[in-house]
């Protein structure tokens, strides 16, 4: 798995090869982007991804394709989760993981080992800033907090 970090969010691929990489069409990218769950570099007008980007978009594409969720889900449970659980970027490190009360953008700041800039393209962090206005949302975290084992 790429670690998340700074270096890897530089945009590197074009639309048509982050498609053929990830194994989906380019139409199902710009949906992506257009439910919110994605916002792709533009350089020169023209979408570019990084590979901060692809692990996101893995990540989105498991839980519609395999896990069977709609977009529309997927937000709900992005609202719901802890962001270091769905993105599994696996920092052990980050201040933010393991944390119940915080979204991994507002546990890391001035957290030495982490960069708040990765969030930027997280698609937690994109739905959670887009979607407030979201009737089921209205500002307060829904759904179960974080699993514990006892």
């Amino acid at each position: 798995m790429t670690e998340l970090n700074i270096e890897s969010s530089k945009p590197l691929y074009s639309i048509g090869v982050a498609a053929e990489i990830l194994g989906v069409s380019a139409r199902m990218l710009r949906e992506y982007e257009k439910a919110g769950l994605i916002k792709p570099a533009r350089v020169g007008g023209k979408r570019k991804f990084s590979n901060n980007d692809l692990h996101f978009i893995k990540n989105i594409k498991f839980y519609l394709e395999d896990v069977g969720m709609t977009i529309t889900a997927l937000k709900v449970f992005y609202l719901s989760a802890p962001c270091w659980e769905i993105k599994q970027c696996g920092q052990k490190n980050c201040p933010a993981y393991h944390n119940c009360d915080a979204k991994c953008w507002q546990a890391i700041k001035g957290h030495g080992s982490c960069d708040v800039r990765t969030c930027k393209g997280c698609p937690v962090y994109l739905v959670h800033k887009k979607n407030k206005g979201l009737k089921i949302y209205q500002g307060k975290d829904i759904g179960p907090r974080c699993f514990r084992s006892t």
